[in-house]
């Protein structure tokens, strides 16, 4: 398991969907999970500590989490099957812990309000290997303008150009990509 931080979200314009961007130190790259509006509103007030009068979905959750005398203690993303991300939300409760499916959306949701860590699994890594962008500030700029407009679907068929500076694997400029 790679230890990854949430670096920021997109919002999809066009439709209902939203790109999270998670973002792996070890690999200065970002790994983009399209998630619901809903989910993603959810994280950014979480993010921008704000609250609201009565619990979000989530934060009733860590309530009852909390009522039960438990913590949670990571997320972590842990499949990827036919475009489909899979995680888990783990909960430690005295000397047990429980593993809960769930999306990885309301498991990152989650993960933020517990200031809980957040993980994705090396294999997921190996199979989005095509998708990890790796992104400098200018070119995040340029990834969140032009990611904009994009539905879930056309998620494989967008890929920023890569940074030769950033990217020691980039083709220089004029020359071809392998």
């Amino acid at each position: 398991m790679v230890q990854v931080t949430v670096a920021g979200l997109i919002r999809n314009l066009n439709d209902s969907g939203c790109m999270l961007l998670l973002h792996i130190p070890p690999l200065n790259k970002y790994l983009p999970i399209w998630i619901g509006q809903s989910e993603a509103m959810s994280i950014q007030m979480a993010l921008q500590k704000e609250t609201f009068e009565r619990p979000l979905t989530h934060d009733l959750l860590l309530t009852v989490i909390d009522g039960l005398e438990g913590k949670v203690s990571k997320v972590t993303v842990t499949d990827l099957r036919n475009n489909t991300f899979y995680a888990k939300v783990f909960i430690e409760r005295g000397q047990e812990v429980f593993g809960i499916d769930a999306r990885p959306s309301d498991s990152i949701a989650i993960a933020v309000r517990a200031d809980a860590p957040i993980f994705v699994s090396e294999s997921v890594l190996e199979q989005e290997k095509e998708n990890l962008v790796m992104l400098d500030e200018e070119a995040t700029r340029e990834y969140l303008q032009k990611a904009e407009g994009l539905a879930p679907t056309d998620r494989q068929d967008y890929k920023p150009e890569p940074d030769p500076e950033m990217d020691p694997d980039a083709p220089d400029e004029g020359e071809e990509p392998e």
